[in-house]
């Protein structure tokens, strides 16, 4: 391990290892709180090294101390599965492999979140710690390795130890266990240092290796998911394209950035260039289909949401997007089901419920439409939120909902104008209707 101020996790890490090592090292990087005492209750050899901005110098530096046939990696804020304590000393006999491929599950504060090409999964709620987290985004890489000469971590981030595994002659296998991490679940002010703290490291990776394709894919995709930074992220993805013209996932995340630019014409045009068939699939055929949709491409992204849906199964927000476009296509029926039931499972989302309220106004179901805009007001407070639910009240000459709704709109925001407007003309209107109303009653008799 390497570890700098870990001591609100370190416990349970180190707990989870537990009677499955023989042996611990950490590097202290420059601790300042009690990381090394509770360290130290575990038996584990502490080394000083002084940070330099290189995560695989680090590492490195934890490797040298270690005396086992084997090393397992983790980091303070993760924990092993409990599963590891059956499966992984079976893993240690086989004689060829030099490294093992773990699965690791990263918990997210969000249900709807990405990571590299993968899309967050609805959390199983497997782990006490992640009873919070509505999900989690898996990702794999080597952190179970024999402890040999020719394997040692390169990287200044993002460091792995595979291309040397390989490199020495054995197999790296996939693991039958997995890693927990928690450090996504953090409070805001700390992912934002985090975020700049390894967009240095990865300006500073670029620097150190020009022609490392996959620095580049790292950076750009930082810039654009952590800083919004869509120009400077094509420029980066254009780098790794020119440097390997079919690097994949060069081409799917120029896809994305030319899509949120508004340019679906170009985000269809690099998506093409993306042939992979593993998971990943889910997110570029999820693309394809705003894509094509924001081209009046109906069918077509009809199809590709389909797809999508074959990877990520009962995805409610793939399932709202593949609704609204059967709605679109006169589907109205299957449509509006699959919406419903996308707005069932994500009451909160305001996508899901636009999405909804859209349809119902489309299949003219003015007071289902009225409910998904309540929601939309809930969930994205803002004065257009809050006219938008009025107007379709008013519509159904719902002029106490509609009053309702609006007033609770000027309590959030007594500086719009518009809204002190509407109040006003609902006001006159629920007057002109009752008027006429008792007008008609008065005729009858």
């Amino acid at each position: 391990m390497i570890v700098k101020n870990g001591a609100e996790t370190l416990r349970p890490c180190l707990e989870s290892a537990r009677g499955l090592v023989s042996q611990i090292v950490i590097a202290d990087t420059g601790c300042t709180d009690n990381t090394c005492e509770i360290a130290r209750e575990f038996g584990a050899t502490i080394i000083s090294f002084p940070w330099e901005n290189h995560f695989a110098n680090a590492r490195n530096a934890a490797l040298q101390p270690m005396t086992t046939d084997w090393v397992l990696v983790l980091d303070a804020d993760e924990e092993l599965d409990s599963s590891a304590r059956e499966e992984l000393p079976e893993l240690l006999r086989a004689p060829d492999v030099g490294g093992y491929v773990t699965s690791i599950r990263n918990y997210m504060p969000g249900r709807f979140s990405r990571g590299w090409d993968r899309v967050s999964v609805a959390n199983d709620f497997c782990h006490d710690r992640a009873k919070a987290a509505p999900s989690y985004i898996a990702h794999e890489n080597c952190r179970l390795f024999r402890r040999h000469p020719g394997i040692y971590f390169t990287g200044r981030v993002h460091e792995l130890v595979e291309n040397q595994v390989r490199a020495a002659g054995f197999k790296l296998e996939a693991a039958n266990f997995f890693i927990h991490h928690f450090g996504q679940l953090v409070d805001h002010e700390a992912r934002m240092r985090k975020r700049a703290f390894y967009r240095d490291l990865m300006r500073r990776k670029t620097e150190d290796n020009p022609d490392d394709v996959a620095a580049w894919v790292q950076l750009g995709l930082h810039e654009f998911e952590c800083f919004n930074q869509g120009d400077e992220a094509l420029r980066c993805f254009e780098r790794a394209i020119a440097l390997q013209p079919k690097a994949d996932e060069a081409w799917l995340f120029t896809g994305m950035v030319y899509l949120s630019l508004g340019r679906p014409e170009e985000a269809l045009d690099a998506l093409e260039h993306d042939q992979r068939t593993g998971v990943s699939r889910a997110l570029r055929e999820d693309l394809r289909g705003d894509a094509l949709a924001g081209l009046g491409r109906l069918k077509d992204a009809r199809l590709s949401y389909r797809r999508a849906l074959l990877v990520n199964k009962g995805d409610p927000l793939l399932e709202s997007k593949l609704g609204y476009v059967e709605v679109q296509l006169g589907q109205k029926n299957s449509g509006l089901t699959l919406l419903r039931r996308a707005g069932r499972l994500m009451p909160d989302m305001y996508a899901i419920q636009d999405r909804l309220m859209k349809a119902c106004i489309m299949a003219n179901k003015l007071s289902e439409a009225a409910e998904a805009a309540e929601r939309c007001a809930n969930s994205v407070p803002h004065p257009r939120m809050f006219l938008r639910a009025a107007s379709i009240h008013a519509q159904l000459q719902q002029w106490d909902r509609a009053e309702e709704i609006v007033s609770r709109g000027r309590h959030s925001f007594p500086e719009s104008v518009e809204l002190e407007k509407t109040y006003y003309e609902i006001l006159d209107k629920r007057a002109d209707s009752q008027a006429g109303r008792a007008v008609s009653s008065g005729s009858g008799k």
